[in-house]
């Protein structure tokens, strides 16, 4: 955690970049954390290592790395080995993504994610702590989980994230993970998820205030409010179309289903952003000038958000993340 004030945590995404020079920024900032996107490009765990080496206090974290292609013993290696080499600093971020990276991409079956989820972070945890009996589960069951000796983790358990946006993802939360961080979520459907994660922390005995609740937030700064509109829009425009029945299903809870029904249909990703109505837009993203962006970013904390993390619009360059990081800075 940075040295800010708790009111004033913050994060940031860079997606797919892996710039360390803007994650040493970041530190400069204040910011509390730095998460790395995978997806279909590098490995997370690759660039927080690279980012580890030029850095000395601002947290690394996976956001996220899905719970299909690699084994919960692989994700606890690799999260361990981060944290040994970062000196505490690794956040674990995990999500059951979505088909078209799981099968499209890995060639592995999106099959029961959320007892797969379940299944990971119960290993995950065995892993850290070293516990060396074994274990028999649905997905995997090794005789062992506790590292060689000569390998003690820097600490026996990681701070574990969720990327849930449905109700019975949120709640597994709830129960099992220690943070949520849900991507493009609408803030009109904040207070109904809110209970979800809170039924969740009952059925573990939890007490909801102990679950951190971060998002991603995305975030389009300009001194030129309707281009930062645009570059929003298009944003929104290419998870829906390009990413279907996931982040349009919150969307259409929220009341936009018409909408999204027309970004899908739109021939274009260009005709999408054209076609993603205001309201939604507001629902789902901080977007304006600097001083407009931060009233915006208050609004989420007031209604629940722990962390926000904040992320510039997919494709900008270099000059609008930087931006997004001047913005956004606690310690501006």
């Amino acid at each position: 955690m940075s040295d800010a004030d708790t009111t004033d945590r913050i994060g940031v995404l860079f997606a797919l970049r892996d710039e360390p020079n803007l994650v040493v920024r970041a530190e400069e900032l204040g910011y509390e954390s730095a998460w790395a996107a995978e997806g279909q490009g590098k490995s997370a765990f690759g660039k927080l290592e690279r980012w580890a080496v030029h850095t000395h206090r601002i947290g690394l974290a996976t956001g996220i790395v899905n719970v299909f292609s690699r084994t919960p013993a692989a994700i606890a290696q690799a999260a361990a080995t981060l944290d040994a080499h970062s000196a505490g600093r690794a956040i674990l971020g995990l999500g059951v993504a979505h088909p078209g990276v799981v099968e499209g991409f890995h060639g592995a079956d999106f099959d029961r994610p959320l007892p797969r989820m379940d299944e990971y972070i119960e290993l995950v945890r065995r892993y850290l702590c070293g516990d060396p009996e074994g274990f028999d589960g649905e997905f995997f069951s090794p005789s062992r989980t506790a590292f060689w000796e000569a390998f003690e983790p820097e600490r026996a358990s990681i701070p574990i994230y969720n990327g849930a946006l449905g109700p019975a993802n949120v709640r597994l939360t709830g129960q099992f993970a220690d943070g949520w961080v849900p991507n493009l979520y609408p803030d009109s459907q904040f207070e109904e998820a809110l209970t979800w994660l809170a039924d969740g922390a009952a059925r573990a005995d939890k007490d909801p205030e102990e679950i951190d609740v971060a998002m991603y937030v995305l975030t389009a700064v300009d001194e030129d409010p309707a281009r930062a509109r645009r570059a929003a829009a298009e944003h929104v425009a290419y998870y829906l179309r390009d990413i279907p029945g996931y982040y349009d299903r919150a969307a259409e809870q929220a009341g936009y289903e018409e909408v999204v029904d027309a970004v899908r249909a739109a021939p274009s990703l260009e005709a999408g952003a054209d076609a993603v109505a205001d309201g939604l837009l507001d629902r789902l993203a901080v977007v304006g000038t600097p001083t407009e962006a931060r009233a915006q970013l208050a609004h989420l904390r007031d209604i629940g958000v722990d962390l926000p993390i904040v992320r510039a619009p997919a494709g900008s360059d270099r000059e609008w993340v930087e931006r997004t990081l001047a913005a956004f800075a606690p310690s501006r």
